[in-house]
């Protein structure tokens, strides 16, 4: 299993995890993105893969998130619901801790994070926590 982190992306483009890659040497060019592994420097930070809709893992994925929204706490379900239906794809990243403190490995995933709210429609998904975003929390879910 393990942590993970979602952009639920809604624009029309293409987008591959090559795109991330260019984006993120772009802003550091410590950042890598080998095969699925999301290095900065020597450190592995993530595995990431995109899946566009119409892929059963996405489609899967899109499933199961609307299913969890039935337990959501505070927030705008009927964004959250709205962009799920909406969205092209998704990029996921499977947090690697690797022995560090949290805030350390979440600092090094923003600027992915940013680079996408700067450039795509869509929102952030946390597991266990809900919806983000580039304001902050849209909807909580447990």
């Amino acid at each position: 299993m393990g942590y993970y982190l979602r952009f639920i992306v809604t624009d029309p483009p293409p987008l591959s995890v090559a795109h991330l890659d260019a984006a993120l040497r772009s802003v550091d060019p410590a950042y890598t993105i080998d095969g699925y592994d999301l290095r900065h420097g020597d450190g592995l930070y993530g595995e990431i893969e995109v899946n566009p809709r119409g892929t059963g893992l996405c489609d899967e994925e899109l499933g199961e998130l609307a299913d969890f929204i039935e337990d959501a706490g505070e927030g705008d379900r009927a964004r959250v619901l709205a962009v799920l239906k909406q969205a092209t794809a998704i990029v996921a990243v499977r947090v690697l801790w690797q022995g560090r403190e949290a805030a350390e490995t979440l600092t090094r995933l923003d600027p992915l994070w940013g680079w996408l709210f700067d450039h795509r429609a869509g929102l952030l998904q946390a597991d266990g926590e809900g919806y983000y975003d580039e304001d902050g929390r849209v909807l909580d879910v447990p």
